[in-house]
């Protein structure tokens, strides 16, 4: 998570544990979700923290990238 607050509203690839690769920003965060706005889809999504899987963020990886 702490690299997800670190973005500082640029973009990143977000992947979940279910499998979706989105490329989003982060929207606001509570103790147990995530709002993020799904550029690919052009829709805001609200995660549980513990469905994320990994991100990636300039060439960098947070977790696990598939």
């Amino acid at each position: 998570m702490k690299a997800i607050r670190n973005t500082k509203g640029r973009f990143f690839g977000l992947y979940t544990t279910q499998g979706t690769a989105m490329n989003a920003q982060l929207m606001g965060e509570t103790d147990n979700y995530v709002s993020v706005y799904d550029r690919n889809a052009g829709v805001s999504r609200r995660l549980a923290k513990t469905s994320i899987a990994g991100i990636r963020i300039a060439a960098q990886n947070f977790g696990k990238v598939s």
